[in-house]
């Protein structure tokens, strides 16, 4: 899985603003960086009127929108989808991705502070705060970086959580190895994977052993 970093601010302090300088810094390295924004509210998909707005009002479960250049979907949910599970589910292929929110979950945060707009840093800072993007001396013993220091941040980010990852898969069948190439490895890890989150959304693994057989009854 993907390393996740998230990006914490008090209101109007500039998390969007900042990554966006930053997700153009980083795609402009090669990198592929997926984004979860966390929202509070109620969701809406797309604009009121818009065919899909409709067909959702309508009664649909879930809807797609495909395109020759994306895809979007709306889908009812029954709980606030964990992390992990939205990492396994859409975002394995990614080397980094950045949520904006989720301030009290255990991932590295980067705080977001514009002594412009007044008040403090967010108070309860524990273990996970990674680093500071500020207008002002913040006092602590973390990186901390300019509201434009958008390289030095990419390169801190890289440095300390993205590193170099391959694909290890084995697989024998009734003791005999099946040689996969990296797009039949990748396909199967991403099944399994998502089956894994729906099952254990928890979990985090660094390794799976998968055994199937098929007996006589």
């Amino acid at each position: 899985m993907p390393p996740v970093i998230s990006f914490i601010a008090r209101p109007n302090h500039g998390k969007t603003t900042l990554l966006e300088k930053l997700l153009a810094e980083l795609a402009g390295r090669g990198l592929r960086v997926g984004v979860i924004k966390h929202h509070v509210h109620n969701f809406e998909f797309d604009r009121q009127g818009k065919d899909t707005w409709r067909l959702k009002k309508a009664g649909a479960h879930t809807v797609i929108l495909s395109a020759p250049t994306g895809i979007g979907m709306t889908r009812d949910v029954e709980y606030d989808t964990p992390i992990p599970e939205l990492v396994a589910r859409h975002f394995s292929d990614m080397d980094l991705v950045c949520t904006e929110g989720y301030k009290w979950e255990g991932y590295p945060k980067v705080e977001v502070f514009r002594r412009a707009i007044g008040g403090e840093p967010l108070a309860g800072r524990n273990r996970t705060w990674a680093a500071f993007v500020s207008d002002a001396d913040i006092d602590t013993d973390l990186p901390c970086f300019g509201l434009d220091d958008i390289a030095p941040l990419a390169d801190y980010l890289i440095a300390t959580y993205i590193k170099e990852r391959r694909l290890r898969m084995t697989l024998h069948c009734t003791g005999r190895p099946i040689q996969l190439n990296a797009a039949e490895a990748r396909r199967l890890a991403d099944v399994v994977l998502a089956t894994l989150a729906d099952l254990r959304p928890e979990a985090d693994p660094a390794e799976i052993k998968l055994t199937i057989c098929h007996e006589d009854r």
